[in-house]
């Protein structure tokens, strides 16, 4: 498949660097994929999938080897796997609970103000915290983000608010728990 990307892109650098990337998450996007859709046909697919939306704004892409870019990848193959996972249930929907399941984060400790949000933020479900990466870490436009995630520009907007309010509640309730 590596040559049909590179195919779609100019420049031995722009090629350079796509390569580079394919090389060096390809495995873990397949992981990832595989983790969700339980098939590994289907996995593929998704891994395909993510590539193409990676190749629609590679311009954005900056070092390959840098935890922003391992974070924008997996959040696009995560979202490409579970619109296929919804699609091939048809009229089912992942529930939030089962798609978080599947989406292993790592615990942050409480030191500081900043590790309390972000601690905050990894109880939040997949697709609040995935549209909060984009948004907020990745930097993308609302338009960018839907476009990423393959919903409107309204569903990420409401996604932003409910993730903004689900902190809100995440947030007062640990309070009161830490002044008992």
């Amino acid at each position: 498949m590596l040559p049909i990307y590179l195919a779609m892109l100019e420049g031995d650098e722009e090629k350079n660097k796509f390569e580079s990337l394919y090389v060096t998450y390809r495995k873990l996007m397949f992981y990832v994929a595989n983790r969700i859709l339980n098939d590994e046909s289907l996995a593929e697919d998704a891994v395909h999938q993510a590539f193409v939306k990676i190749l629609e704004n590679f311009d954005k892409v900056g070092e390959i080897s840098c935890h922003k870019t391992k974070s924008y990848v997996v959040t696009i193959v995560r979202n490409a796997a579970i619109n296929m996972y919804n699609r091939r249930k048809r009229h089912s929907t992942v529930p939030i609970e089962e798609a978080a399941f599947y989406i292993a984060e790592e615990k942050l400790e409480r030191t500081d103000d900043l590790d309390y949000l972000a601690e905050a933020v990894l109880k939040l479900p997949a697709i609040y915290k995935d549209a909060l990466k984009l948004k907020y870490v990745q930097g993308f436009s609302n338009a960018e983000t839907a476009k990423m995630l393959d919903i409107s520009e309204a569903a990420v907007r409401k996604r932003l608010e409910r993730a903004k309010r689900m902190l809100e509640e995440i947030l007062g309730r640990e309070e009161s728990t830490d002044d008992m």
